[in-house]
């Protein structure tokens, strides 16, 4: 491949697919390269019942244990944060399986309100359209209570734990959309 392009993104993870998809309609040449590839959605811990087993070798979140060919190693030996990365396209968001929790207002101004780090030179607001793009983008992202009985038990229990308000972390289940994409589950 010799071919000049006007974009190379590094990575096909939530960001670069993102990025990729977003500019798929320009006239632009557009590469995206991945270290890792494609996994095949059959082979997920989730198709078989040693899923829980296999948190401990193949997909481990931690590369150094999962060992994959693509893989390199990570010291993380002083730090309190372990790493959860995966190196194929999706990256981490093979690892999360769905999970993708929004910022809060409040993760923009660490330095005003705790005084720690630096406050982000953007607030909430400006991403709450992004936000709200991804979701729709996303089938089966919620971010308004559905009527489900599910969604209702777990407002409950987190307005009784004493939260004031109900916010999902992660998509929500949800059938199939007009447009004829699977639900999220």
């Amino acid at each position: 491949m010799n071919d000049p392009v006007d974009v190379l993104i590094i990575g096909a993870g939530a960001s670069g697919a993102a990025v990729a998809w977003s500019l798929a309609e320009t006239k632009m040449h557009i590469l995206c390269l991945e270290q890792g590839g494609w996994m095949n959605p059959a082979a997920y811990p989730s198709t078989g019942r040693d899923w829980e087993a296999r948190f401990f070798s193949d997909f481990s979140p931690s590369p150094n244990i999962r060992a994959r060919p693509e893989d390199y190693p990570i010291n993380d030996d002083n730090s309190p944060i372990k790493i959860v990365n995966f190196n194929g396209v999706g990256g981490g968001t093979v690892m999360y399986t769905a999970h993708f929790p929004r910022l809060h207002p409040s993760d923009f101004r660490v330095r005003s309100l705790d005084g720690v780090a630096d406050d982000w030179p953007i607030d909430y607001d400006m991403l709450v359209p992004f936000f709200e793009e991804n979701d729709a983008r996303i089938a089966g992202c919620a971010r308004s209570p559905p009527t489900s009985t599910a969604w209702s038990r777990a407002s409950s229990i987190t307005t009784r734990a004493g939260s004031s308000s109900f916010r999902p972390l992660m998509s929500l289940c949800s059938p199939a959309t007009a447009s004829a994409r699977r639900g999220c589950c």
